[in-house]
């Protein structure tokens, strides 16, 4: 097994140790002991032997002392004193929690089990066993661990093994297991980087409500812990409540302690503004978020499009369709979906201008509608609609007759699988056969405009104008 799985872990051990060995009749000997040693002085090993001549009885400070060599990363020393109690006091737990700590420094996962379950056996009321047994074992055997721990409850129900069952469920990255016991404690009793992971264990799942129900209560607890300003940002942004997300924001970045500024912050500060309709500082933010991003494609992509959707916003569609078209390069596959988006920009723009500006964005989005036929030729049908509407669009009174080529092709592919259309294909080919039905009107060819008026007539035979043309 390796070290790094037990880092966190043993950095956590340590404390908790100390407090339990601490609390007998030999603290203030225990308290020169580890002084002693964490001040490495040249004389260390000779005090520390004259303290073991008197106290080589006492299973506790034999402990201490061997914690206290551990801490300062001394295993030999440390294994020596914890073995030194044991055979002083065999039912003395803390011995046998300080040898499993040993084993975990040294990644022997396997031993450090055996010690810590050692440590139930001989000392049923130390939680100390249980808890390190749990969390060594919370990612092979999440359940076994928390059953473990309900083994303590039956010993010290007032130890808090709900909460350390939430967090060996988060280890295992079961959500909701971890959840079910967060519910269960007062969050009045969490520490700061335990409501992160609550809060952050609802946002994961979509649940921004809930989450921000416990970030809030955090920050009202501690108000300059950057991880809870984070998530109580975040969730209120994804809840678009962005003025109290740019008050959370602000405490981010101003007022938190120990905060480190990531890409994704300036990312959900461009979300904010967006939602604000801030679009200049929403370009700001963004444009940071790109700007830190090292390893993230996803986010910088994200960070393109909404540049794109600022732009757009502002009517400025040369902007919009310029980073629109750095965040379809930015992909490493393109979707359909995707590719027809830039089309929209100018299709927005045509309908908010006049002329041959008007004119140059149809033909723009029309150009984008026959490459997205030719690379997606699943969707081949859907492109053949809009560049036979936007040829309409630049034909309102069918002077040239633009869209009817499309509009001829539109019809040929939808009749040709006429038994498995849907509502919205019948819709379009409706559309084609009255487009067709007009234009052979226009041209006086009543073979054709009547074959076309009848089939407008089948789809729809409510269809008004069809019965007029056709004298019905």
């Amino acid at each position: 097994m390796k070290t790094i799985k037990y880092l966190l872990l043993g950095a956590a051990m340590a404390t908790f140790t100390t407090n339990a060995v601490a609390q007998n009749e030999h603290q203030a000997v225990i308290d020169q002991v580890t002084k002693i040693i964490e001040s490495k002085a040249a004389d260390t090993e000779s005090q520390v032997k004259d303290i073991f001549k008197a106290n080589k009885k006492n299973a506790d400070v034999l402990t201490a002392i061997g914690r206290a060599y551990f801490n300062i990363n001394d295993t030999a020393n440390a294994q020596k004193y914890a073995e030194l109690a044991v055979k002083r006091n065999q039912g003395f737990g803390a011995a046998y929690v300080l040898l499993g700590d040993i084993a975990v420094k040294k990644d022997d996962g396997g031993a450090a089990s055996q010690w810590y379950q050692n440590a139930i056996y001989f000392d049923k009321k130390n939680p100390e066993g249980y808890r390190r047994y749990a969390q060594i074992n919370s990612k092979v055997d999440p359940a076994g661990s928390v059953a473990t721990l309900e083994q303590l409850r039956a010993e010290r129900p007032d130890y808090p093994v709900d909460l350390i069952s939430a967090e060996i469920w988060d280890k295992a990255g079961n959500l909701n297991k971890a959840l079910s016991y967060y519910e269960k404690v007062d969050k009045g009793q969490m520490e700061d980087y335990q409501l992160v992971s609550f809060a952050l264990d609802y946002f994961l799942k979509g649940e921004f409500d809930k989450s921000f129900s416990v970030s809030n209560f955090g920050n009202s607890k501690f108000p300059k812990n950057a991880a809870l300003n984070r998530i109580s940002f975040y969730n209120l942004t994804n809840l678009k409540r962005y003025d109290e997300a740019l008050n959370y924001a602000n405490a981010l970045f101003n007022s938190s302690e120990n905060v480190k500024i990531s890409e994704s912050d300036h990312l959900y500060y461009g979300y904010a503004y967006l939602g604000k309709k801030d679009y200049d500082n929403a370009i700001a933010e963004f444009q940071k978020s790109i700007e830190l991003n090292t390893d993230n494609a996803t986010d910088k992509s994200d960070a393109l499009k909404n540049i794109s959707t600022a732009y757009q916003n502002k009517s400025d569609y040369t902007n919009a369709a310029n980073y629109y078209d750095q965040y379809l390069k930015s992909l490493k596959e393109i979707s359909a979906s995707d590719y027809a988006g830039l089309a929209s920009i100018y299709l927005t723009q045509a309908s908010e201008v006049k002329g041959a500006e008007q004119t140059a964005a149809y033909k723009k989005a029309d150009q984008i509608y026959s490459e997205l036929a030719e690379k997606f030729p699943s969707v081949k049908d859907f492109a053949t609609l809009w560049r036979a509407r936007i040829n309409s669009y630049m034909d309102p009174d069918m002077k040239t007759y633009g869209a009817k080529p499309y509009y001829q092709a539109l019809a040929e592919s939808l009749s040709a699988n006429a038994a498995n259309l849907d509502a919205s294909d019948k819709s379009h080919l409706l559309e084609a056969y009255q487009y067709l039905g007009f234009y052979f009107y226009k041209i006086d060819n009543k073979t054709e405009y009547t074959k076309y008026w009848n089939k407008v007539l089948e789809l729809d035979p409510t269809n008004t104008t069809a019965k007029q043309v056709l004298g019905k």
